[in-house]
Parts: structure tokens; C-alpha cells; sequence
């Protein structure tokens, strides 16, 4: 399977319904969004176990090339975390930013992209 790409949703004056606009959590293969520099990252582990978030860097720095380490966090079984903005050092080859997700293989897992 490919990493599944999740279209943005435009934030209003009027409030958002972040249940309503929930992408598809790609659980296997990870998600991915086109990069811009306000995006965020709203994620809810609906699940029993906790959950980590891998937001992945491809970018490097210094005369050794060191890789610059990945950005992301836990998330504890029934509760949501916003991520984001997200620098250039997140921007793949493509033009879009990588994530994944680890732990106890969860199944209720529900990820938003906004403006």
C-alpha cells in the first residue's frame, strides 16, 4: 500500500467540526500532506493504547550530514493532539510532509489537516 495523502481543510470564523472533516488514519504505510508553512496536524487515538506520531525530516546539516530528528509526540489512549506549523526541514522531495504512526497497532485512530 502508499502512504495516503489527506486534502487540508480550511479553518473558518465560524468553527470547524474536526469529527466532521477526519481523514483516514493510514495506520501501515503512514499519511502525508502538501507542505505549507501554517499547516497543522490534529490527531485522536480513539483507542485503548497509547500512540506515537513520527512527523519525518529528510532534511540534514553540518560537514557530516546529520540527520535532523524527526518531530512528533504521544498520544495517550483516548485523547488528541494538535501538531504543527511544520518548517521546511519537514518538506520531502515531493513537496509534502510524512508521518507515521507506532505502538500497539491501533485501529481507531483519526487524523484532520488544517489551514
Amino acid at each position: 500500500m502508499a502512504r495516503t495523502l489527506i486534502a487540508p481543510t480550511p479553518s473558518s470564523e465560524d468553527g470547524i467540526n474536526l469529527e466532521a472533516v477526519d481523514g483516514p488514519a493510514e495506520l501501515t504505510d503512514g499519511n502525508s500532506f502538501a507542505w505549507t508553512a501554517n499547516r497543522r496536524v490534529w490527531i485522536k487515538n480513539g483507542d485503548d493504547a497509547a500512540l506515537t506520531v513520527n512527523f519525518v525530516t529528510p532534511a540534514t546539516v553540518g560537514r557530516g550530514n546529520r540527520a535532523v530528528a524527526d518531530g512528533g509526540g504521544a498520544i495517550p489512549a483516548g485523547e488528541h493532539r494538535l501538531f504543527g506549523p511544520f518548517g521546511p526541514e519537514y518538506r520531502q522531495a515531493d513537496g509534502t510532509v510524512h508521518f507515521n504512526y507506532s505502538g500497539t497497532t491501533p485501529t481507531n485512530v483519526t487524523v484532520a489537516v488544517l489551514d
